[in-house]
């Protein structure tokens, strides 16, 4: 079966350690891809404003879903938007003021369609963490309050990392146990959770494209390191855990790439596919 679609993951998977990737390399691979026809998508938890970023001299013919699937766009065009209604994001935000922030939380974002609203007073240090992932980022005098009709946007997840890793699975469970039924929360790398709306992920963001372009599934091309690249990984027989995720990831999908995320494993897997 042809490939006509390659879907990547950035963080610890498209993307170095060091944050970037083997640019010469990309664009020589890229337009094999265009003359093959075959789409080339980025997939990630990350805000869609830095994902363009990091594609700039051909951001317009790529197809980004970002925030783990709540938002898909082709070029500038969003093609889907996955927002949280006013009561679960009331809700949700209670519930992380009033049992995690104290103690436990390192940052917390809300995240929207056009930005990522943050508190004001947060530390220095922990805003230019954010500001790694997050190119569009407005401050607010109070977090909690932040609503669509406050900032004028869609609020399509919340962001919450834990400061503690020793007890980074504990409190997630008791995240996920208390959020309301309609949300659904997302492992998204670093200690950091991603709320939205149950059922969106990924994968329903990949639907959104195959209904768009008439791609099956078994002509898709999967690459991800992470629990949120899982399900786009086990949709395809072309799904490619990284050499760099840990053992128990990579035994849950059929293939890995033979270098790891330093190495330009995605690219070097991508290269072999297509020839």
């Amino acid at each position: 079966m042809k490939i006509k679609m390659v879907v990547v993951d950035m963080d610890g998977t498209f993307l170095n350690d060091q944050n970037t990737y083997n640019q010469q390399r990309f664009m020589e691979l890229f337009e094999q891809l265009k003359r093959q026809q075959i789409k080339f998508v980025v997939a990630s938890g990350s805000q869609f404003q830095r994902l363009q970023g990091q594609f700039a001299s051909v951001k317009d013919n790529l197809d980004f879903i970002s925030q783990n699937g709540a938002l898909v766009h082709h070029g500038h065009e969003l093609i889907a938007a996955e927002a949280i209604n006013e009561r679960d994001l009331q809700q949700a935000l209670q519930l992380i003021a009033r049992e995690f922030t104290q103690n436990y939380m390192m940052q917390t974002t809300i995240s929207g369609v056009k930005k990522t609203y943050v508190d004001r007073q947060t530390p220095m240090e922990v805003l230019q963490i954010i500001k790694r992932y997050y190119y569009a980022v407005e401050l607010v005098d109070d977090f909690f309050a932040v609503t669509a009709a406050a900032v004028h946007d869609q609020i399509t997840k919340i962001g919450v990392t834990f400061a503690d890793p020793n007890n980074y699975q504990t409190l997630v469970n008791q995240l996920r146990t208390k959020l309301p039924a309609t949300l659904a929360s997302q492992n998204s790398g670093f200690n950091t959770e991603l709320i939205g709306n149950a059922g969106v992920d990924k994968v329903t963001g990949i639907n959104r494209l195959q209904e768009r372009y008439g791609i099956a599934s078994d002509q898709i091309m999967t690459f991800g390191d992470n629990e949120n690249d899982l399900k786009m990984l086990q949709m395809t027989p072309y799904g490619f855990a990284m050499q760099n995720a840990t053992a128990q990831f990579k035994q849950q999908v059929n293939n890995v790439t033979q270098a790891d995320n330093n190495h330009d494993g995605v690219l070097a897997t991508i290269q072999q596919m297509i020839e």
